[in-house]
């Protein structure tokens, strides 16, 4: 063991008192800024006004259980103390210091039992002795003062321990008045910077507001010296998070989400509506591992995330991290970054509230319209029944004179004759395929009352083809009817059933309209026997380009449509008078391309 050296008291003590009265007269007047300068030069006037070898002050870790050394000082060969290093090794020594007790020793052998730990540290180091005294502000510890000798054993008599808690006092004193400055003007700088932020948001057009949220979080990083700036919104199953709007200076980009997978500590901590604090990712605690390994992979040293509430219910989160150093968040500013958080929060309401309201404005715009065409287009079915009416009225008098005309010319008897006969029966002919074409259409858009009688399907879809014939021409459509033998039939309204036909031969018709002249147009209706032998099935398949992705999912929702002019009201009603029929309207994807429509139909039971 070395040779003790004891203090000489008569000549050290009057020189220590000395240095202290400089200390006190400096540090009473330090500004804030000057205080790391000051301790510096203290530490080093304290090694060599006591002659040990090394005078270290170190900051209390918010977890209470370890130091980072914050200023330091070694005489002569030793080497230095790493600043900032993590002090970890001494459970004892940092246990008796949080409770405002100094430590102690001449030699380490003087260290109890429960100090083995602390002791085999000490002994590596070379410490020979040692004092640590706590530093206490408010009745709170937040670091030590530690004074070691590692070249020789040293007493310390109850003067000069009394000397040393002063100097402690002191130094803790001018750190608590830097720290409590410091905060207090960068609290104020924050609140200004909320208050900012938050008038550039208040009054800012919804489409604005993205701009000024990432202007918003790149403006607080720079300010608490952060590399990232996150919002986060909840999932709707509240298992995950996605960002919204994060700004980033350096590193691996975020993650996309944040989910039970990657982060879900964290997510669960923050959808109770508490904030993680991070100051270094070996803080978490050990049910964190998954969000320890992911805030890794992402270079994250420190974070800081606080949940962010819309009337009281937590919609997501705003976070912040630095990747170089660790961070401690006073009880006063996590606070304020919630306020934020809230702030961002509030102006994402706003702008998806108005978006919401935008959207039903346009949506209710375009029902009028297209309520307003519904009611153009019954007018025109009005008109169109007054005018079949009309024209109807001119063709039977057409076919009444040339019948009269033709009886004429029979009963003169002469040959030339006997050929305008013949035009006369074209003419008849004619005049009574027009007119009954004006009575189907007018049959088709006049008032309908519901009717249900026994009918052919077979027929019905015949009929149907003479008013869709004009419109395939028109678009170069062969259309071709496959009809079955000895089909049953069904009960049922004969117009309506026509209308359905009508309408999925139109939709076909214009499907193929625009396809390049050498493609096949081709419109095939298949009528026959359901699989289930109880129903009839018509199919109409097109060669089309056939439906979107998507569309199928909701071709049949009112005033849903494909086309550009459409109103989306034709397949909507179809389906409700195959529905009303007892039979079902589906859609899908032809085997070799195009669209196929199938609707079915109950046949009469017999047996019944």
């Amino acid at each position: 063991m070395g040779a003790s050296l004891p203090l000489d008291t008569p000549n050290d003590l009057p020189r220590f008192e000395r240095l202290l009265i400089q200390l006190s007269a400096r540090f009473i007047s330090l500004q804030p800024a000057e205080v790391d300068a000051a301790i510096d030069a203290a530490v080093k006037s304290i090694v060599d006004t006591l002659d040990i070898d090394r005078c270290t002050l170190l900051r209390l870790y918010p977890d209470k259980a370890s130091f980072t050394r914050v200023n330091t000082w070694t005489r002569g060969s030793y080497p230095p103390a790493i600043l900032w290093e993590r002090v970890t090794a001494y459970p004892w020594s940092t246990s008796m210091l949080n409770r405002g007790q100094a430590v102690v020793f001449r030699a380490t052998d003087e260290l109890p039992p429960e100090a083995a730990e602390d002791k085999a540290t000490f002994d590596r180091s070379e410490a020979k002795s040692m004092v640590a005294m706590p530093l206490v502000v408010a009745g709170e510890v937040f670091g030590a003062l530690n004074f070691l000798s590692m070249g020789a054993h040293r007493t310390w008599p109850d003067e000069l321990l009394a000397r040393l808690r002063l100097v402690a006092e002191i130094f803790g004193n001018a750190i608590a008045r830097k720290h409590a400055q410091q905060e207090l003007e960068q609290m104020l700088a924050f609140e200004q910077m909320l208050a900012d932020i938050t008038a550039s948001l208040v009054s800012l057009p919804s489409g604005e507001v993205d701009r000024a949220i990432d202007a918003g979080l790149q403006r607080t990083a720079r300010f608490l010296g952060m590399e990232r700036a996150t919002l986060w919104r909840f999932d709707a199953d509240r298992k995950g998070m996605s960002p919204t709007h994060f700004w980033i200076t350096e590193g691996p980009s975020m993650p996309t989400t944040a989910s039970r997978h990657t982060l879900p500590w964290v997510v669960q901590q923050l959808g109770r509506g508490e904030a993680v604090q991070v100051h270094r990712l070996d803080d978490l605690p050990p049910e964190a591992d998954t969000d320890l390994a992911t805030l890794r992979a992402l270079n994250a040293v420190s974070m800081l995330a606080v949940p962010m509430r819309i009337a009281g219910v937590v919609v997501g989160a705003f976070s912040l991290a630095t990747l170089h150093a660790g961070r401690e968040w006073s009880g006063a500013f996590v606070p304020r970054v919630r306020l934020l958080g809230e702030v961002f929060a509030t102006a994402l309401s706003r702008k998806e509230a108005e978006r919401r309201v935008s959207e039903a404005q346009a949506e209710a715009a375009q029902h009028r319209e297209r309520l307003a065409h519904l009611v153009r287009l019954h007018t025109v079915g009005e008109m169109s029944a007054g005018i079949a009416h009309e024209v109807n009225q001119p063709l039977v008098a057409i076919e009444n004179y040339a019948l009269a005309a033709r009886r004429h010319a029979s009963a003169i008897g002469h040959p030339e004759l006997a050929r305008v006969s013949g035009l006369l029966d074209k003419i008849v002919a004619q005049s009574s395929r027009a007119g009954e074409v004006m009575r189907k259409m007018r049959s088709m858009v006049r008032r309908h009352e519901f009717e249900m009688t026994r009918l052919g399907v077979g027929q019905t879809v015949k009929e149907s083809l003479r008013f869709a014939e004009m419109e395939g021409h028109l678009h170069d459509v062969a259309i071709r009817l496959q009809l079955a033998d000895g089909l049953p039939d069904v009960i049922g309204d004969d117009i309506q059933i026509q209308q359905v036909m009508v309408n999925l031969i139109r939709n076909a018709s214009d499907a193929m309209a625009n396809l390049p002249d050498t493609a096949e147009k081709r419109l095939i209706i298949d009528v026959g026997t359901a699989d289930d032998l109880r129903h009839i099935q018509v199919r109409v398949a097109d060669s089309g380009p056939g439906f979107a992705k998507g569309d199928i999912d909701r071709i049949f929702e009112p005033f849903v449509s494909t086309k550009a002019a459409g109103l989306g009201v034709g397949l909507s009603i179809c389906r409700t008078i195959v529905e009303a029929h007892g039979g079902h309207l589906s859609a899908r994807s032809g085997d070799e391309g195009g669209a196929v429509f199938e609707f079915t139909l109950p046949c009469i039971d017999e047996a019944g």
